[in-house]
């Protein structure tokens, strides 16, 4: 229920901004409200004279947990393969977002997809929106993900009950991808509409998203870069720089002490870079120059990749640094076990006031501080006699 979303994601920021919980919501008390995270919206019935506020999440078969990647961890899905590639066709480019423009491409040029649901941003305000798309032509005009926030689900329901499609792919942030993940297994029967349609997720290397705002206060106010004139968004592999790419060809570099201001909160416990739970992961940390790096962790990602292949859409090969994929990795283990730290000081306090807790905290400390075991030391296993 949204209770357990309130007190273990939202009021601690770790809120991934993917929004699976409120499209899943069966009663749709989960909104959007521009803030960092979804609300629970209180609604109210009169009786007479009198008015009542209705409890809409005590008996609710809590979608909005089925599909909430942030109350679970995740072990990495292991790479099938690792390759890197260009998009071929009328512009042959290596640049992420034209690699997954290639893909889906051929696959909905197969009938391999009916939809695909990625984010686009409105040329006139700048600002990212969500949209649902179905023709090739739709798939390759939408920018695609720029690293600047939205909830990317909230077309889901489009797809899914307006459209009737059958197999969507979705174009997103690792996060999202550790969402449709945790829906794929979940049990519940009432989710299946959604299992059943949601055919691929790809993933963009990811270190963080930047709120919408950004652009206006940077770009617009102290660029004096009118908004009509950005036709993209880029982020060095390193996130050292962001700049803005003109349409009359020229660029604005935006630092990363300038733009870091502006990462969403909830990026701060997010410690998956790679797209680990994603079916195709796609960026250019380990490609060479004018190429993309594709990770692929599925059976269906291998299809998909080598449909485009043979659709002429992609072109690959195996030069891939591993090495700095390695790096992000071992980045990525570090997050992770700062992570497990403020977990740590969250059971620590639950346990004040509730034994179970206690334990569960003593465990976890046990597992973060572990004894170096003595060079040629046995140790005899302790029992509950003394021996005296």
């Amino acid at each position: 229920m949204a209770n357990r979303l309130e007190a273990e994601v939202w009021s601690l920021d770790t809120c991934a901004g993917c929004g699976l919980c409120v499209a899943a919501c069966s009663k749709q008390v989960l909104k959007w409200n521009g803030e960092d995270h979804p609300v629970l919206e209180k609604r109210t019935k009169t009786v007479g004279y009198t008015k009542q506020t209705l409890d809409s999440c005590s008996f609710c078969q809590k979608f909005c947990e089925e599909a909430c990647p942030r109350l679970q961890h995740w072990a990495a899905l292991e790479a099938k393969s690792m390759l890197s590639a260009t998009a071929r066709g009328p512009l042959k480019s290596g640049a992420p977002n034209d690699v997954i423009r290639a893909i889906v491409t051929a696959g909905r040029s197969a009938a391999l997809l009916d939809g695909v649901i990625m984010l686009d941003i409105d040329p006139w305000t700048l600002k990212p929106v969500a949209r649902l798309v179905s023709s090739v032509l739709e798939i390759v005009s939408t920018i695609g993900p720029q690293y600047l926030w939205a909830p990317v689900f909230e077309v889901l329901n489009e797809a899914v009950f307006t459209e009737k499609m059958t197999s969507v792919a979705i174009v997103a942030t690792p996060c999202a991808a550790q969402a449709v993940r945790k829906l794929r297994a979940s049990t519940n029967v009432r989710l299946r509409p959604y299992q059943e349609v949601i055919r691929l997720t790809l993933a963009v290397f990811c270190t963080g998203t930047y709120r919408p705002e950004m652009v206006e206060e940077i770009l617009v106010k102290r660029m004096d870069v009118p908004r009509e004139q950005v036709k993209r968004l880029e982020i060095s592999p390193d996130r050292e720089w962001m700049r803005a790419v003109l349409w009359d060809g020229s660029v604005r570099t935006v630092s990363r002490q300038d733009a870091e201001s502006y990462t969403r909160p909830g990026c701060g416990s997010c410690d998956d870079y790679l797209g680990e739970s994603a079916d195709i992961a796609v960026g250019t940390l380990g490609a060479p120059e004018g190429a993309s790096t594709l990770i692929v962790r599925s059976v269906v990602g291998d299809l998909f990749i080598r449909n485009a292949i043979q659709m002429n859409l992609l072109e690959t090969s195996h030069r891939v640094d591993e090495a700095a994929l390695a790096a992000a990795a071992a980045e990525k283990d570090r997050r992770e076990r700062a992570q497990s730290f403020k977990d740590l000081q969250i059971l620590m306090l639950d346990g004040l006031s509730d034994p179970l807790k206690r334990n569960e905290a003593l465990q976890m400390f046990a597992r973060l501080y572990r004894t170096p075991e003595r060079p040629g030391g046995v140790r005899e296993p302790r029992s509950g006699c003394t021996g005296c």
